[in-house]
């Protein structure tokens, strides 16, 4: 029964774009032989590894430095907070390290006092051995070094998930409390070597999803049927995807899963002739690749729904102009076409949806937003109306059956109601 349903609902959606004309788009993908460019992540591991050894034979506490273009609160940290080598030299001024041009310098981190809202700005990171505050990441960098160094020589991957359980164990588990350590030092190992984190063979687990009439062809030659019912998972598109093939007037970015699942029951990618998309929050890096490919490569419009909180409008934001934390690989990742569909702060009283008051750290988050320099007027105005009361997207989709679909989202797209 199921493999009927799914059967004639892609027939459903295959006559609906033949009847209405919709024009078949399709991007092919070459594939790249990155041999040598993991040979040059291999050296340049091997070269930071090299330089500790020579700093422990020197009798000197072993540290690494990087740049970040992440505009963070760095404490400058004090050598003499605690040197765990008490018998080792601190002293790092000569040593230095160039990856294309690209200075690694040992030597003391110099203190910021930026955060996300203020303009990119480089900052010197240090990771210190002899430092107490930083000795833990250290050696977590370390580790997670070595396991990249094994995945580049034998040109295999693992998702992150899997190498965090692998450290839970009795002699690594007290380096990652949770996950997000994982993944944080992941985006430093990469300020280190210059590169991309999807470069270094621990993949993100899949986490979005997408809907409608499109297929995608991975390097293996399966291919994934996007009509098939709630959606499927969107896969890695580095080194992973061959061609795309899509019939779809634009691309729906939906901020989370039920709201997704909703617009589906709705026949949504049907009635709409759209693709649909969810990072189900805050998108992960293959959603984000995804959406810039189908706006870059098929010139596919790209509308985003998020709440009318300062989360979901910082979601927004996020796949139009990028991340603080891999802003330095913002380029391969933001979809500055994309447009602000809704919800609007500004349309939650004409529409008679239901707000509630901001928290305090909704506020915070606000603040935050607001004083980011890519914040044009009208985004800016729209915080402004923010101040007064907040929504989610469930205050606007429960006044009748099937109103996102054949109303709300279809009313906006018509009107160019959008920012």
């Amino acid at each position: 029964m199921q493999k009927e349903n799914e059967k004639c609902y892609r027939q459903t959606i295959a006559s609906t774009d033949q009847c209405l004309g919709t024009r078949e788009k399709c991007i092919e993908i070459p594939i790249v032989d990155n041999k040598e460019f993991r040979k040059d992540l291999i050296a340049r591991i091997e070269a930071v590894i090299l330089k500790i050894i020579k700093q422990i034979s020197a009798k000197q506490a072993p540290c690494i430095s990087y740049c970040s273009s992440r505009n963070v609160k760095c404490l400058k940290l004090s050598t003499h907070e605690e040197n765990v080598y008490p018998g080792c030299l601190v002293d790092y001024q000569q040593e230095t390290m160039f990856f294309n041009d690209t200075l690694i310098d040992f030597a003391e981190e110099q203190t910021t006092d930026d955060d996300d809202s203020s303009e990119e700005s480089t900052a010197k990171i240090t990771v210190d051995f002899a430092v107490k505050s930083s000795r833990n990441k250290f050696v977590l960098m370390m580790v997670i070094i070595a396991e990249i160094h094994h995945l580049l020589l034998t040109n295999t991957t693992k998702t992150r998930r899997s190498f965090y359980y692998d450290l839970k164990n009795e002699t690594t588990e007290y380096l990652v409390p949770h996950q997000g350590y994982v993944d944080r030092a992941l985006n430093d190992i990469a300020n280190l070597l210059n590169c991309a984190p999807w470069d270094l063979g621990l993949l993100a687990t899949a986490k979005g999803l997408v809907a409608g009439n499109m297929t995608i062809t991975l390097v293996d030659n399966q291919v994934i049927d996007c009509t098939i019912p709630g959606g499927v998972q969107i896969p890695q598109i580095i080194s992973n995807v061959t061609s795309i093939r899509a019939k779809a007037e634009f691309v729906l970015v939906i901020e989370k899963d039920t709201i997704f699942q909703k617009l589906l029951e709705e026949n949504c990618c049907r009635i709409l002739r759209c693709i649909l998309v969810t990072g189900k929050g805050y998108p992960d890096v293959a959603t984000r690749m995804l959406v810039k490919m189908l706006s870059e490569k098929l010139n596919l419009p790209v509308y985003i729904v998020v709440d009318a909180d300062p989360f979901g409008i910082e979601i927004m934001l996020i796949y139009r102009f990028g991340s603080s934390t891999l802003r330095k690989v913002n380029e391969s990742l933001a979809c500055p076409n994309a447009r602000w569909l809704g919800i609007h702060p500004s349309e939650l009283i004409a529409i008679g949806a239901k707000t509630i008051p901001l928290t305090e750290a909704d506020l915070v988050k606000l603040r935050s937003i607001e004083a980011r320099g890519y914040v044009n007027e009208a985004i800016s105005k729209q915080l402004s109306i923010l101040r007064k009361g907040k929504a989610e997207i469930e205050a606007v989709s429960s006044f009748s059956k099937n109103f996102l679909t054949e109303t709300y989202l279809s009313y906006k797209i018509d009107g160019q109601d959008y920012i």
